[in-house]
């Protein structure tokens, strides 16, 4: 009997012992970054604007196919200008709703502009920071140079 028990102890045993694995291996989870992005990167936007005569980007015909840009509603703006044309330009943020004239006067009509950026000779480069609009939206960017607007403009897409 002693024997029996015996026996039967072990073979239990080694049943248990080979029924403890899994065929199926638990999923890790996965890795967690070991730095998180701080306040200032998330709210943070750099746009380069390349400006030929007279549009903005690639496409000669902004009117019908204007370049976007993209910002974060209230983010630091990093505005990277490029005038490859041979006239003066910049790159100025239309208000919100605003109805602009054409032609552009730039001396009457400063008041309908959100924010603009210094003028740039042909050939020059610079770089400017102003904060996004705070209400998300569509903006018109225009050249504010005398003649520039309608054909030179583009969009600014605050989320």
């Amino acid at each position: 009997m002693r024997r029996l028990f015996l026996v039967v102890t072990i073979l239990s045993m080694l049943m248990l012992a080979a029924c403890g694995g899994s065929a199926t291996p638990t999923p890790t989870p996965p890795p967690t970054p070991t730095t998180a992005p701080t306040a200032q990167q998330v709210i943070a936007a750099t746009l380069d604007v390349i400006m030929h005569d007279i549009y903005f980007g690639d496409d000669s015909n902004n009117i019908a196919n204007p370049p976007v840009w993209r910002a974060p509603a209230g983010a630091e703006v990093t505005v990277n200008l490029d005038n490859q044309g041979g006239l003066e330009h910049n790159w100025a943020v239309v208000k919100k709703g605003v109805e602009l004239p054409v032609p552009f006067m730039p001396d009457q009509n400063k008041d309908l502009l959100y924010w603009e950026a210094g003028v740039l000779q042909a050939g020059q480069k610079d770089s400017e920071t102003f904060t996004a609009p705070s209400e998300p939206g569509e903006y018109i960017v225009i050249c504010t140079v005398a003649g520039h607007y309608p054909a030179m403009q583009g969009r600014l897409i605050v989320e």
